[in-house]
């Protein structure tokens, strides 16, 4: 009778019918190798046997049809269970062929031979993907069966074998007869096995692999159910003697839970999915193959579980677990470049959660490397590109950096481009790429390709996505926001419709509520709000109120999202406010954000952006400076990323705007201490020049006492002052600003350690009140301070420090004068006399003029907000010739910030360095009157300079030859035309011959200039001194200020327009003073009070001859700015008093 043997991986072999012999022939040893192999599994036993079976069967005159059987059946072993050689498998079924033509048709062996070579045929297909041997393979186990009796044990086997072929046929053709034959086939093999369990079991989870290709095909998830009660079956079918065979099963019923969650959302499969890889991972061996690919699976599902319910743990477990992953897998193996970038995105993931930014560095870092390990030719290698890129964008909005940005831009535009066409998949990189579009269009509003590309790639994404998909939810979130910003940006209502329509299409596809619900509902609560404000229904501010209120209970309570949604919330009271007038919506509003400011968790630009919101809501200004000083306490955090760009910096910065000035009113009209609100006003604004000045500082003394640490600083400045412009490169995985990043974290801890050095406790520190008063020591320092709340003043005295209110003066009329275009009337020099500087100059009891035997008082201004743009040194009642103006009664200076004109009073002594004076002269520029005046200009100073023995340098018109020259002059005079960008101040330049090359703000804060201390940067040219946007008006970087920070101990520049002509007359008695003074620095201020006393003499005179009219005269020499926006504002006309815009900032 046929003998089964089952083998412990399950395979079944059918015995050889062999005898007991006492005679040792290779026949009887190839029997009782046979015999053995059975008995113990041993595979060196299977090679002899194999061996065996050649040679008995070359010794064979005869076909022998059971001795090719026993080959056959050895080499099919082989190939089953110890080496995957399709050769082998290839000669079993040739052998196997032989056997069945050698036995009788109507034999017991030719049906058990045809039984074998059908699982041969069966398996050789995997490999061929031939159905023909399908075909065969099926018509052979058919053939068999009809030959078997109804009661025989093989047969339900033959029954087994033939659903398991039918079911590989079904998957490859999708009949639907096949599926139904396979499934009876199985099922009655099933019903009819009750001898062998582990059978069962292993028929249980053929039968539930042939439901998973039905419902692969057909996506019902009744078949989905069904193959999850067979693989509960099977599991249990399955006894702890097939231990590998236990775990295998484990492994496809936590997937199969796992697919009926992504159908279902249901928490209990995926819980029940997490619970079974758990324990498949702590059954398996860290050495097993196996093990590396169930912890992968593992956490996967953990960070999905993270994604349904934003519980921090199981994300840090997740983390955990990848990390596991890491520490044990080589970068050889098959998930590694994948697994580095999981666990780049998780750790993205848990900045998101936390706030925390060094998480999304070493996303960063991660992803970086995993993009440098990965084959170019993987086929993941969307997926590390792509997450990169969501990282760096990510990084981009919250550091600003632009270098950051345009990288994110470029991977993502290289996932996209490595993605198939067919790709299921590549909506998530038209998804990116657009999110990416449209984020670098926040920081340039004028790139309207950026917009609609963006708006196209989502647009695309959605048509490449199954509206099953439950990441369509981010998709149509990110369009509704793209198509907000257009609607902001055109003011087309179609938009704000479509918008709306959109996101509650995002609300309602949404199935991960805890991150991904903060987003759709602010975009849907902020299009609604838009809605309401244009067209007043209640419903709506009511609609988007209920479902963030909603949102904000559902959320964890640390979670940074929480800031969001309070910002928004306040939004949405404060605008229902301003429509029905309801004292409880303003109470509401106020506490919404409140609560965005004080949680700390939240995204630090969002809580100052709660902060600027809610201040001018409050109704107690105790609570408005209470707000505001959490507020002023984030801001120098958001620019403490040294190394980044001037432009990144200052778009931080701008989201503070009006902050500091706003803390500082309130902390005045509180009566707070003048010293307290001058340090939270120096907190809050300048950041951009102090941190410059931080790292320029003169550390002579630290040399001296510690010159080790003094070593390390300017190692540390040298690395923060290296380019930084070319930080971006186009070769994938390459940070060059990496380092510039470590060097200002280290330059941050350095400071800490020279601090604890004795004698340095104060080194860069804020001032304290002695410094403050002893800065006052050359004169009186005046901060002018504007806010919501109105205008204050700080006046610093070598004395005393006071405060005053402008009462007379309301924010109102101070912006409505700050927007227009008349500063330099008599009108608003008037205006400014009555209300603000008359009344600084009697507290400091300066009342009269001068005599000219007395020394003229000297005033250092400060103004802060829209004042920076009023000439509070040329305010006055000039036609009355009363005396009553600011130029009549002392000389006028001017200071970015107290701590800018501290740092620059450390060495009073007259400049060091070359005697040369760069003289620079620019007639013609493109798009750009022509300028008749600059060569008579520059001959002047020329000559001055010659006769105070310094070499005048006529400089090349190139940018680099300016540069150049710059490091070694003493006087820098230019003479030309400036050109100030609304967009981007450290875009604002000088214009030079070639246009698409001129010096820019940006180019001069590169320069450092402080050993050497240059004198005089003389800027006769337009608007050197104007911030055109307010909201960059706090870290006043223009012209002037760049100069200053550049090294320069004094600069000369202009508020607005100034006339070629008069250009001239200006710089000859400038300097002419500067010459009788000897050079110092008393003499540069004074030297410009003259001339522009003189100018203005002339120009009462004129007024009482009635000899020139106000506008009139020759617009070709003006030396006009032309903004970046076109805004032709004041450009065309000629301010009546020309005399007013020359000003003086330095020490």
């Amino acid at each position: 009778m046929e003998q089964t043997l089952t083998n412990p991986q399950g395979t079944e072999v059918p015995g050889t019918s062999v005898a007991e012999s006492s005679y040792t022939t290779p026949k009887d040893r190839l029997e009782r190798l046979v015999r053995s192999y059975r008995d113990r599994n041993d595979p060196d036993q299977l090679e002899q046997l194999i061996q065996t079976a050649r040679e008995v069967l070359e010794a064979t005159a005869k076909p022998d049809a059971k001795l090719l059987h026993t080959l056959a059946w050895a080499l099919y072993i082989r190939y089953k269970d110890v080496i995957d050689d399709f050769g082998d498998l290839e000669e079993a079924a040739k052998l196997e062929r032989k056997a069945i033509e050698a036995s009788p048709s109507d034999s017991m062996d030719h049906r058990r031979f045809s039984y074998w070579l059908a699982q041969q045929l069966g398996d050789s297909f995997y490999h061929t993907g031939n159905v023909d041997d399908l075909d065969e393979a099926i018509g052979l186990i058919q053939g068999s069966l009809k030959s078997l009796p109804n009661k025989s044990p093989m047969r339900a086997a033959h029954l087994a074998n033939l659903g398991i072929l039918l079911k590989e046929k079904y998957s490859v053709l999708g009949v639907k007869d096949d599926f139904e034959s396979a499934c009876q086939n199985l099922e009655t093999a099933i019903a009819s096995s009750s001898e062998d369990q582990h059978i069962t079991a292993t028929w249980l989870e053929k039968l539930a692999d042939l439901y998973d290709v039905k419902h692969g095909n057909l996506g019902r998830l009744e078949d989905l159910e069904t193959v999850c009660r067979l693989r509960k079956d099977s599991l249990s079918a399955t006894t702890d003697d097939y231990e590998l065979d236990k775990l295998a099963r484990q492994v496809q019923l936590a997937r199969t839970l796992y697919e009926i969650f992504e159908e279902t959302r249901d928490l209990r499969e995926l819980r029940e999915s997490i619970a079974l890889t758990r324990e498949v991972v702590s059954a398996t061996s860290e050495d097993d193959p196996e093990w590396l690919d169930r912890i992968r699976k593992l956490n996967v599902t953990m960070y999905i579980m993270y994604h349904e319910t934003g519980d921090l743990k199981d994300l840090e477990e997740a983390i955990d677990i990848v990390k596991r992953y890491l520490e044990k897998a080589t970068k050889e193996h098959h998930h590694w470049s994948e697994q580095l970038s999981n666990y780049s995105n998780y750790l993205d993931s848990l900045h998101s959660r936390t706030g925390e930014l060094a998480h999304l560095d070493e996303a960063i870092e991660l992803g970086r490397t995993g993009l440098k390990d990965i084959p170019k030719n993987a086929s993941n290698l969307q997926i590390v590109l792509g997450n990169l890129s969501i990282a760096l964008s990510r990084r981009s909005m919250i550091r600003g950096s632009m270098v950051d940005l345009e990288e994110a831009v470029s991977y993502a535009r290289t996932a996209l481009e490595v993605t198939p066409i067919d790709s299921p998949s590549r909506y998530i990189q038209l998804h990116n790429l657009g999110s990416i579009l449209l984020k670098r269009f926040s920081r340039n509003r004028e790139n309207e390709s950026d917009l609609n590309q963006g708006i196209s790639l989502l647009r695309q994404a959605l048509t490449s996505i199954s509206s099953t998909n439950p990441e369509i939810e981010s998709i149509l979130s990110r369009l509704a926001s793209a198509l907000d910003t257009r609607h902001d940006k055109f003011g087309s209502s179609d938009d704000l419709e479509e918008g709306i329509e959109v996101a509650r299409k995002a609300i309602a596809s949404m199935v991960n509520p805890y991150t991904e619900r903060p987003t759709a509902i602010s975009t849907l609560s902020a299009l609604l709000k838009k809605r309401f404000r244009a067209e007043g229904s209640l419903d709506d501010i009511t609609e988007a109120t209920s479902i963030t209120q909603n949102t904000l209970e559902s959320m964890p309570e640390d979670s940074p999202f929480r800031t969001d949604l309070w910002t928004t919330l306040g939004d949405l009271f404060a605008a229902k406010f301003s429509k029905i007038w309801v004292s409880g919506d303003l109470d509401e509003a106020v506490r919404s954000y409140r609560c965005a400011v004080e949680h700390p968790t939240g995204n630090t630009l969002r809580r100052i952006i709660a902060a600027t919101s809610v201040m001018p809501l409050c109704l107690s200004l105790q609570e408005a400076y209470d707000i505001g000083r959490t507020a002023i306490d984030l801001v120098p955090g958001i620019a403490a990323a040294r190394s980044l760009e001037t432009s990144d910096r200052q778009h931080l910065l701008s989201f503070s705007r009006g902050l500091a000035a706003s803390v500082t009113g309130a902390a005045i009209r509180l009566d707070r201490d003048p010293s307290e609100a001058l340090a939270i006003l120096e907190q809050g604004r300048g950041i951009l020049g102090s941190s410059l000045d931080d790292i320029r500082t003169d550390i002579k003394e630290l040399q001296q006492v510690f010159p080790q640490l003094a070593e390390k600083f300017i190692r540390i400045r040298e690395e923060l002052e290296s380019p930084n412009s070319s930080q971006f490169s186009d070769e994938l995985g390459e940070d060059r600003g990496l380092r510039r990043r470590n060097a200002a974290e280290s330059f941050d801890d350095l400071l800490d350690e020279i601090r604890n050095m004795p004698g340095f406790e104060d080194f860069l520190c804020p001032l304290t009140t002695d410094q403050i008063r002893a800065a006052a020591a050359y004169g009186p320092i005046v901060v002018i301070n504007s806010s919501w709340m109105g205008c204050e003043g700080i006046v610093i005295e070598r004395q005393r420090i006071t405060s005053m209110v402008f009462k007379d003066l309301d924010d109102g009329e101070l912006m409505e004068r700050a927007a227009g275009f008349d500063l330099g009337t008599p009108d608003m020099l008037e205006w400014l006399w009555d209300t603000i500087t008359s009344r600084v100059l009697e507290l400091l009891d300066f009342k009269e003029t001068p005599s000219d035997q007395q020394e003229w008082p000297h005033i250092w201004w400060i103004p802060t907000g829209p004042l920076s743009r009023f000439p509070l040194h040329a305010s006055g009642r000039h036609q009355e010739r009363s005396g009553n103006t600011v130029m009549d009664r002392v000389v006028s200076s001017y200071s970015p910030s107290l701590k800018a004109l501290v740092h620059g009073r450390r060495e009073r002594e007259v400049a060091t360095g070359p005697n040369h004076a760069l003289l620079i002269d620019v007639e013609h520029t493109d798009g750009h009157s022509r300028l008749p005046q600059v060569r008579a200009e520059i001959k002047v100073v020329s000559e001055i300079c010659e006769s105070m023995a310094i070499r005048p340098v006529l400089g090349g018109q190139s940018k680099q030859d300016m540069l150049s020259c710059l490091r070694n002059c003493k006087i820098f005079h230019f003479a030309g035309h400036g050109y100030t960008n609304g967009e981007d101040p450290s875009k604002s330049h000088l214009c030079l011959s070639d246009s698409n090359d001129p010096l820019t703000v940006g180019d001069i804060l590169k320069l450092n200039l402080n050993e050497r201390s240059p004198f005089l940067a003389y800027l006769s040219a337009c608007s050197t001194g104007r911030v055109q946007d307010d909201k960059f008006i706090d870290e006043s970087i223009h012209l002037i200020s760049a100069f200053q920070l550049a090294g320069f101990r004094h600069v000369i520049g202009t508020l607005w327009e100034v006339r070629d002509k008069y250009c001239v007359d200006v710089a000859r008695v400038t300097y002419e003073a500067i010459r009788e003074g000897g050079m110092t620095d008393d003499s540069v201020c004074r030297g410009l009070h003259m001339a522009t006393r003189i100018l203005r003499d002339c120009w009462l005179e004129n007024l009482d001859k009635n000899r020139e009219r106000l506008g009139q005269g020759d617009e070709k020499g003006l030396r006009d700015i032309i903004p970046c926006d076109n805004d032709e504002g004041i450009g065309g006309g000629q301010f009546p008093a020309y005399w007013v815009p020359y000003v003086h900032f330095g020490v």
